[in-house]
């Protein structure tokens, strides 16, 4: 296809019981990056989020479903109390929740969220939705300039059938030109990816594995320092003599 691939998880990519975890070795192989649920409005944390994202290796986000009728403050504190996201981490707000609010409340609490982040990390959030839904319920002429992962699917095949990705690009929401992530499948085979769930979303970067790595900060990172043990060893190695 072309376009790195990436999963999103949560706790649904757990069994029930936790006694299932998602398999991080093969996650960290096979995925270029990886984004993972934080949490639900201003009160809800994902119970798997820190054990997911502390067993990342690849670039990560952390994503966060927005209720639009509550405080856009409340739930960003809780968001970065969650995450408390370094240098080399992104965020995503999920949105796809209308819970009966109009047009305008829906847009105002997505800015105000947007701002907030903005405020205390440096940059904007990603904005995560289907097009069909921001036309429906965000008036995009009120946004500052976002990323933005969009879902697209093809038609889902019966259970157990595993429906195959839709090509990028995704269709677009009305007065956006650009996309960053593709959601090609939503029933991906979630054992070939690692999960314990049978499912799982894929996703497609819009790019190339090395604007993965420039977009998330990690290019040109210096070398680690190496420990005293492996100066040593160096030493010994190009002063066979001392052996």
């Amino acid at each position: 296809m072309g376009f790195p691939l990436g999963i999103d998880i949560s706790a649904y990519q757990y069994s029930g019981d936790g006694k299932r975890k998602p398999n991080f070795d093969v996650i960290n192989a096979k995925c270029e990056f990886v984004a993972v649920r934080a949490g639900i409005s201003w009160g809800y944390q994902d119970k798997w989020f820190r054990y997911s994202w502390d067993n990342l290796d690849v670039p990560r986000m952390a994503y966060h479903v927005i209720y639009p009728e509550e405080s856009a403050i409340s739930q960003m504190q809780h968001f970065l109390n969650i995450v408390r996201p370094t240098a080399t981490d992104r965020l995503v707000l999920d949105v796809e929740l209308d819970h009966g609010q109009t047009k305008a409340k829906i847009t105002d609490t997505l800015v105000r969220c947007l701002e907030y982040v903005k405020a205390q990390t440096g940059r904007y959030p990603i904005i995560y939705s289907r097009a069909g839904w921001i036309n429906q319920f965000v008036d995009i002429s009120q946004l500052p300039s976002v990323d933005w992962w969009l879902a697209n699917y093809l038609k889902a095949l019966p259970y157990p059938q595993f429906t195959p990705e839709k090509n990028p690009p995704p269709a677009l929401p009305k007065g956006v030109s650009k996309w960053l992530i593709h959601q090609t499948c939503e029933k991906g085979n979630g054992a070939e990816y690692g999960v314990a769930s049978y499912y799982v979303d894929l996703d497609r970067w819009n790019g190339t594995s090395d604007d993965i790595v420039a977009y998330f900060g990690l290019a040109g990172q210096p070398e680690p320092e190496p420990t005293l043990e492996e100066k040593v060893d160096k030493l010994w190695e190009a002063h066979p003599e001392l052996h």
